[in-house]
């Protein structure tokens, strides 16, 4: 049995659950003491004890009584000792005591970063925020926390980047008025490798967005988000590629090119599109 004596009912619940007892087990006893409003008083069974995790535990914790809200001729005891009208009240206090705290704690309900996690879609809703569900419950506060700095800088280079750094975890590049394709021209455009289809890119109004992260390392729902924060940060008329780092250790992917490569001829002797063939073609050279 763990000790919880001393310290405050909300963190004396999380040690007893850490400890593997429920708290449908946990029996509570107010009593007035000179201690702050909540903090436990005693308990039982008493710390160190071995005890059954399905035994029931009782917590008597210090707190306020309800008496002291009726007028002074009620707060009187009777000859004995006794009071009978505070032990009566504090039947309500067993009844209102937690539907109390939840009032006492609102103010945190406001706060991204201590709200309850069903609060949160409701908070972005505030400063109209649209958060996937998906999310992780840290970023959507910090999302949450730094939106109003966010839309100070939308449609920026700093307030996508800003955005994207708080997602991934990892600042990106952002490179301006670039694009990676030239478009197909023989002699310096390697086939499939840096010439696709594509409508005219008006290189004033594109950008390259670099994340410092391997491809490999990011899910394909989170590259999907990625493209969606970009779209919802950057201004509508640009055009965007998104790319990531690049392992210099790993093989790359050899295309032909056009004006080097021969094909066909006695001395070539190699298969296209592969290491082996830009090897075997410089030996045959």
């Amino acid at each position: 049995m763990p000790e919880v004596t001393g310290i405050l009912l909300e963190n004396a619940q999380l040690l007893l659950r850490n400890a593997g007892y429920e708290l449908d087990q946990v029996g509570l006893v107010y009593e007035e003491a000179y201690k702050p409003e909540d903090e436990v008083t005693g308990q039982h069974p008493p710390p160190g004890a071995l005890v059954a995790v399905d035994e029931p535990v009782r917590l008597t914790v210090s707190r306020k009584s309800l008496l002291h809200h009726l007028p002074q001729v009620y707060q009187k005891g009777d000859r004995t000792g006794g009071h009978l009208m505070r032990q009566f009240l504090w039947i309500f206090d067993h009844i209102y005591a937690d539907l109390q705290r939840r009032i006492d704690s609102i103010p945190t309900c406001f706060d991204p970063l201590e709200a309850p996690p069903a609060f949160l879609q409701w908070l972005a809703s505030w400063v109209a925020l649209a958060i996937d569900q998906d999310w992780p419950e840290p970023k959507k506060r910090k999302l949450i926390q730094q939106a109003i700095d966010i839309y100070g800088l939308r449609g920026t280079v700093r307030g996508l980047k800003l955005f994207l750094s708080i997602f991934t975890g990892v600042e990106p590049r952002l490179l301006e008025n670039q694009w990676p394709y030239e478009g197909f021209r023989i002699g310096r455009v390697r086939i499939g490798l840096d010439s696709i289809v594509l409508p005219p890119v008006e290189l004033a109004h594109s950008f390259i967005v670099e994340v410092p992260a391997e491809f490999t390392d990011a899910s394909d729902e989170t590259i999907l988000k990625i493209h969606d924060i970009i779209r919802m940060e950057m201004p509508a008329h640009c055009a965007y590629y998104l790319t990531f780092a690049v392992n210099s250790g790993r093989d790359r992917l050899q295309a032909f090119v056009i004006g080097l490569g021969r094909v066909g001829t006695a001395d070539a002797g190699v298969v296209v599109g592969t290491r082996e063939a830009q090897e075997a073609s410089q030996d045959t050279e």
